[in-house]
């Protein structure tokens, strides 16, 4: 059986990669990210002011400085980037992680998110 955890993208950075260090030290198989720009709050509602941890930029830090542990994301947003850069940024990080990262795909459905971004939030249609 092989254990992940997530750290929390809230916490301040240098908690963050702690806890990710120590995860690696006692063990643990996997450090996974969630791909959030901001908590998940109704849209109109400011969260502005709360730590949100880019995920693709923590997880190529996590890579140079966690040398054993697999990482990757819970989900990357399908409709965050244009599918060829995301392509261009996996395999960035794979390369800085030695072969360690591990791309989950969803479907973005935080609306707040791509309001506050200005990313088309699409339907089913």
């Amino acid at each position: 059986m092989r254990f992940g955890f997530w750290p929390g993208a809230s916490n301040p950075w240098a908690e963050v990669l702690t806890v990710a260090r120590h995860a690696e030290r006692t063990g643990w198989d996997r450090v996974w990210f969630a791909d959030h720009f901001m908590p998940n709050k109704p849209v109109g509602e400011d969260a502005s002011d709360e730590i949100m941890h880019e995920s693709w930029t923590t997880l190529a830090a996590f890579a140079s400085r966690i040398p054993r542990i697999k990482l990757g994301h819970m989900v990357s947003g399908n409709t965050y980037r244009h599918p060829t850069v995301t392509a261009k940024m996996a395999a960035q990080i794979d390369i800085i992680s030695g072969g360690r990262f591990i791309l989950g795909l969803g479907a973005a459905w935080q609306e707040n998110e791509h309001h506050a971004y200005g990313i088309h939030f699409g339907t089913l249609k």
